[in-house]
C-alpha cells in the first residue's frame, strides 16, 4: 500500500542544500512507494507570489546563466499553490480523496 506524505510550505528555499540533494530525496520517496504532495502555501499579492521568483541555471565555466521560473525548477511533482489559506483544509481533502482513488485503483489492478 502505498503512503502519502503531505509537505505544506511557501516552497521557497527548496536547493538550500543542493539541488540534486532534494531530487534525490524525492526520487527515494518514490521508490519506497511513498507519494508526495507538495502544498505551497503562496501569498495573494502577486508582487511576491512564488510564481514570479526566478532562478539562475549554471550551465558550464564561462557560459551565461539561463534564469527560468522557479516552479519549472520545482522537484515535486504532484504540488498544489494555494493563494487562500482559508481554502486549505478542502484543499487538503480533495488531496486525500484523490489519493485514496489512485490507491483502491491500483490495488484493485
Amino acid at each position: 500500500t502505498a503512503q502519502l506524505l503531505l509537505i505544506v510550505s511557501d516552497g521557497r528555499g527548496l536547493f538550500l542544500e543542493g539541488k540534486d540533494r532534494v531530487l534525490a530525496a524525492v526520487q527515494a520517496a518514490q521508490n519506497a512507494n511513498i507519494f508526495v504532495i507538495f502544498v505551497v502555501l503562496d501569498n495573494p499579492n502577486s508582487r511576491d507570489s512564488i510564481l514570479d521568483i526566478k532562478v539562475p541555471i549554471f550551465k558550464g565555466p564561462g557560459e551565461m546563466p539561463e534564469i527560468r521560473s522557479y516552479m519549472e525548477e520545482f522537484p515535486f511533482p504532484f504540488y498544489i499553490i494555494l493563494r487562500d489559506v482559508n481554502a486549505l483544509p478542502e484543499t487538503l481533502s480533495d488531496a486525500l480523496r484523490q489519493w485514496f482513488e489512485l490507491v483502491t485503483a491500483s490495488d484493485h489492478s
